[in-house]
């Protein structure tokens, strides 16, 4: 799939004023992440909005609840950064609790995230490290 061009064509869809993007085949484009142990849910987020682009998951009401605490986390992240001007671009965000592990990543690096990927994986089938590398491959291929 040519994920380059799809990024362009979502990242056009959500900055237009009032549109809500729901890509149909959700499953395909994230089925490099489903794949990793312990997967949960994994979503596609507009990072200006919270507003899910695209999901996979089990329970359809966590998906924009969870979207948009994660848009918040890296908002937050950002004006963070911004105050103490470092100057750093928004890399990753990973959040522990008792059960899971979140993972919140931009597609592309920029110096504003526009489209961010979570995935929440469960704490005791994953391994963290691996499925770091594994979200970092995935969001590489995105580049271009």
């Amino acid at each position: 799939m040519a994920y380059g061009f799809l990024f362009g064509v979502v990242t056009s869809l959500c900055q237009a004023e009032g549109v809500t993007v729901i890509l149909p085949d959700a499953a395909e484009l994230l089925a490099p992440v489903t794949g990793i142990d312990g997967f949960r849910l994994a979503c596609l987020i507009d990072a200006a909005t919270g507003m899910v682009v695209a999901s996979i998951d089990d329970q359809e009401n966590t998906v924009p609840r969870a979207a948009a605490g994660a848009a918040d986390i890296v908002n937050v992240l950002a004006l963070m950064n911004g105050g103490m001007a470092t100057e750093e671009t928004f890399e990753d965000v990973m959040v522990t609790f008792s059960d899971s592990f979140y993972l919140i990543r931009p597609l592309r690096r920029a110096t504003e995230p526009q489209i961010l990927l979570l995935l929440i994986l469960d704490r005791l089938r994953t391994n963290l490290a691996m499925a770091h590398r594994s979200v970092r491959d995935f969001c590489a291929s995105f580049a271009g």
